[in-house]
C-alpha cells in the first residue's frame, strides 16, 4: 500500500487510543476539533508526535502537545496554519539534525484556547539552542532569567527543555527537565535532600508534607520530570510539577504494568490520595504498537511504525498542596 498521510494516521491512531470508552470518559468526545487544530501543526512532510493530555478527575477534557523532530529547510506551514511560528521552524530546520531535539506546539483546550497556541523546545544537552530559540519567538527577554535558573539546577537535575506561551499575559516561561536516576533513587530515600536542592533552584513553596510525597513517588516510578515556571521577574512561581514516567513501554508489558504492576501502585497510590478517580483502570489496554509496510515512489518497500503509547502521569504542587493527576498519552507515527 502507499504511505499513509499525516491525517490517516493521526485518524487510526486516534481511534485506538478513544475505544474502550476512553473518548467519552477521559477526551470528552472533541475528536473532530483536535483533528481540526492537529492538522494546523503539519509543516512540510514531517509527522508530529501527539500527546494527548487529560486530567483523571473531575470533567473529561484534553490538551495537546505536538512535537516534530525534524523540519526540511525551505518547508512551510499551509496557509492559515502554523500559529504563527513560521520564523521559529525556519531556524529549526537548521538545528534539528542533533538525536533527541524537538520543537512543537502547546495548546491548552481546557480553559478555551483555540486561535493561540504556545511553543516548546527541547534541547536537551544543546543548551546553547535556548536563547536563538527564543529570539525566533520574538522572546528573547526571557533569557536571563532561564539562564539563572538553569545555572541554579543543581547535579542530577539537567535542563531539557524549555515552554512559553507568547503573547499570553503574564505567561511564564517553563524550564523543565529529566532527572537521573542516581538522583531520583537519593531524592526518594532522603526527602530533605530534595528540599535542599529546590531551595538551592530559588523554589521555597514546599513543605514536610510535600517533600514526603514526593519521595514516596519517585521511590516507586521508572523516572521523573520535574517542571517549573520562571515568572517576568525572574523569580520562581509557587507551581512544582512533577511527572512520573512510564517509559512507553510495548502492549503487553505495559497493560501488567497498569494491571498489577509499578503503574497500578502509582495511580491506586494517586487515587487513595484524591487526586484521580477509576478512570486510570481504562488505560490498562490502550497501549498498541504495529509495523505496516508501504511502498515508496521509487518502487521500494518501506516500513512505518504506528504505536500508541503510555508516556508519564503528573502530579503539580501549588504552594505545596496537590492538584489533580493529569495522564499523557503518546500517539506517534515513524520510519523504520
Amino acid at each position: 500500500m502507499p504511505i499513509p498521510d499525516q491525517m490517516d494516521m493521526f485518524d487510526l491512531l486516534y481511534t485506538l487510543a478513544a475505544a474502550d470508552g476512553r473518548d467519552e470518559a477521559l477526551l470528552g468526545g472533541r475528536r473532530e476539533q483536535l483533528r481540526s487544530l492537529y492538522e494546523r501543526t503539519l509543516i512540510g512532510g514531517a509527522r508530529p508526535q501527539l500527546y494527548l493530555e487529560f486530567p483523571l478527575l473531575g470533567g473529561p477534557c484534553y490538551d495537546f502537545l505536538s512535537v516534530i523532530e525534524r523540519v526540511e529547510p525551505g518547508a512551510t506551514f499551509a496557509p492559515g496554519a502554523g500559529y504563527g511560528y513560521q520564523k521559529a521552524f525556519d531556524w529549526f530546520s537548521t538545528v534539528c539534525e542533533d538525536k533527541g531535539v524537538s520543537m512543537g506546539f502547546e495548546l491548552d483546550l481546557s480553559t478555551g484556547e483555540r486561535e493561540r497556541a504556545g511553543i516548546y523546545l527541547q534541547q536537551r544537552h544543546r543548551s546553547e539552542l535556548v536563547e536563538p530559540f527564543l529570539a525566533s519567538v520574538s522572546e528573547v527577554w526571557r533569557y536571563p532569567a532561564y539562564k539563572n535558573v538553569q545555572e541554579a539546577m543543581p547535579e542530577g537535575w539537567p535542563p531539557a527543555y524549555v515552554a512559553l506561551f507568547p503573547g499570553r499575559k503574564d505567561s511564564p516561561t517553563r524550564i523543565g527537565g529529566y532527572m537521573t536516576h542516581d538522583e531520583q533513587h537519593r531524592c526518594a530515600e532522603d526527602p530533605t535532600h530534595m528540599g535542599d536542592c529546590l531551595h538551592r533552584i530559588g523554589f521555597d513553596s514546599f513543605d514536610e508534607q510535600m517533600l514526603a510525597r514526593c519521595s514516596y513517588l519517585m521511590g516507586m516510578a521508572p523516572g521523573i520530570d520535574v517542571q517549573f515556571d520562571i515568572m517576568e521577574d525572574g523569580s520562581l512561581g509557587d507551581t512544582f510539577g512533577l511527572a512520573l514516567s512510564f517509559n512507553e513501554l510495548r502492549p503487553r508489558a505495559a497493560r501488567e504494568q497498569m494491571e498489577k504492576g509499578v503503574g497500578q501502585r502509582i495511580m491506586s497510590t494517586l487515587q487513595q490520595w484524591g487526586l484521580a478517580d477509576d478512570r486510570w483502570r481504562l488505560l490498562s489496554n490502550v497501549s498498541f504498537a504495529r509495523m505496516y509496510p508501504y511502498v515508496r515512489e521509487d518502487g521500494t518497500t518501506g516500513h512505518l511504525g504506528l504505536c500508541t503509547l503510555l508516556n508519564y502521569v503528573k502530579v503539580k504542587f501549588r504552594n505545596a498542596q496537590m492538584l489533580p493527576a493529569k495522564f499523557y498519552l503518546l500517539l506517534a507515527a515513524f520510519e523504520l
